[in-house]
């Protein structure tokens, strides 16, 4: 009698490990997804403005970034290929995009774990808020505040611009210029401005 117990128990540990090794191999399926949907987006966008401008395409400035169809494929990864996981995306120097997933709260780019090969200054760092709201949290704040106080070549800040997205049409607005702000659209038209202290950095 214990035998037949302890039987259906491994028989019962076994199928819930196979079916989490499933999940996670679906999940990472969708994960990489995501990344290569975004990273062609981008480098879509890109190229045709280098093309159109004439320029090498390192050196196409402030279009694909900013670039609200661009904002929808992130969207899109975060909330329809992914299951409302927040996405990061980074666009370095030479425009090479740099794309991470992380849970339905955050990413890691706070701990500064920034991927090999990332030439600065950041011209732009892109992160969804999948629960639908567009605002910089506390960890937001810090990221800018830290990144926009840190010189680099010339000294030059080395972060420029960043977009929180919390749905199409609905996002933030961070540019180094006004460093203790965030400008808020909904349905692309600006509706308030988020502000911040010094201390609170």
């Amino acid at each position: 009698m214990g035998n037949g117990n302890e039987n259906k128990n491994d028989d019962k540990l076994i199928r819930d490990f196979e079916m989490m090794v499933a999940y996670e191999k679906q999940m990472q399926d969708m994960r990489n997804e995501a990344i290569t949907f975004i990273e062609d987006s981008f480098n879509q966008i890109a190229t045709t403005n280098a093309i159109t401008c004439g320029v090498p395409f390192e050196d196409v400035l402030d279009v694909a970034q900013h670039d609200l169809s661009f904002h929808a494929d992130i969207w899109e990864a975060s909330t329809v290929i992914l299951p409302n996981l927040e996405v990061q995306v980074i666009i370095d120097g030479k425009n090479n995009c740099f794309v991470t997933t992380g849970s339905s709260g955050y990413v890691e780019f706070e701990k500064f774990e920034l991927p090999n090969g990332v030439v600065f200054p950041i011209r732009c760092w892109i992160h969804t808020h999948p629960f639908g709201a567009a605002y910089f949290s506390g960890t937001d704040i810090n990221t800018v505040s830290i990144w926009k106080n840190i010189a680099g070549f010339n000294n030059k800040p080395m972060m420029e611009t960043a977009y929180v997205l919390g749905g199409e049409g609905h996002y933030g607005f961070w540019t180094v210029n006004s460093p203790n702000q965030l400008d808020i659209y909904e349905s692309n038209s600006h509706t308030r401005t988020q502000t911040w202290s010094s201390e609170e950095e």
